[in-house]
Order: structure tokens, then C-alpha cells, then sequence
């Protein structure tokens, strides 16, 4: 497309202009002025490709993350897992863990505080 309307552009000029000069003066201007749109085209390609690339890494690190969620959550060896409701005494964030009576302390995901665990005894509540 650009190709024929650069040609039809040129043989209007060579048909129009009756100096030499004055036509190979116009037609170096174009080269340049196409050249230079072209080089502008093929930058916004790459910078376009990198953005892409960006996306695409960011893309499949969330699929990932996904991928992990859904198999802490529907784990598919059918072992069910006592998840246990915790909420931070330093920022009152709640989350959940794995019920493990051997755990003593956890660190809180949102304000990296460690909290201390107490399990209690929880025969006695039954």
C-alpha cells in the first residue's frame, strides 16, 4: 500500500516538474521522510513486541499463582486440611493456616511481625 501511493507520488512529481534539480530535491525529501516514518513504525513495533513480553511474563506468573491457590484449596489427593482462622494483634490482618500443633510461631504476610501460636488443648473443650 505504501509502496504503490510512494510510487503514484513520484511519477506525479516527475510528470509535474520540469527542473531536474527541483525534482530530485523532491524526491530525496520523500525517501527521507518515508525513511524516517518507517524506522518510527519499526520502534513502536519493538517497544510494542517488549511490552507484550512484560505482559505475558506477568501473565503466567499469576497463572502460576492461581495454579498453586487452587491446589492449596481443592488439593486433589483428597486429604482434606485443617485450616485454621488467625487475625495479627499487630495490624488485625486475617488470614489462615494449616493446623500444625508443632508450629510455635508464624510470621504475619502483611506486616512481617511474628505472632506466638497457642494451640491450646483442645481435648478439654470436648
Amino acid at each position: 500500500m505504501l509502496k504503490d501511493k510512494f510510487k503514484e507520488v513520484i511519477k506525479s512529481l516527475e510528470g509535474n516538474l520540469e527542473s531536474k534539480k527541483d525534482l530530485m530535491y523532491v524526491k530525496n525529501l520523500i525517501a527521507d521522510l518515508t525513511m524516517e516514518y518507517l524506522e518510527d513504525i519499526e520502534n513502536l513495533q519493538t517497544l510494542y513486541k517488549q511490552k507484550i513480553a512484560v505482559f505475558e511474563n506477568r501473565l503466567n506468573g499469576l497463572e502460576a499463582q492461581m495454579q498453586k491457590l487452587d491446589s492449596e484449596i481443592f488439593q486433589e489427593d483428597g486429604e482434606e486440611t485443617d485450616l485454621e482462622p488467625i487475625q495479627c494483634p499487630y495490624c488485625n490482618a486475617n488470614f489462615f493456616i494449616e493446623f500444625d500443633n508443632t508450629k510455635k510461631e508464624i510470621k504475619c504476610p502483611d506486616c512481617k511481625n511474628i505472632i506466638e501460636l497457642d494451640w491450646g488443648n483442645f481435648e478439654d473443650d470436648m
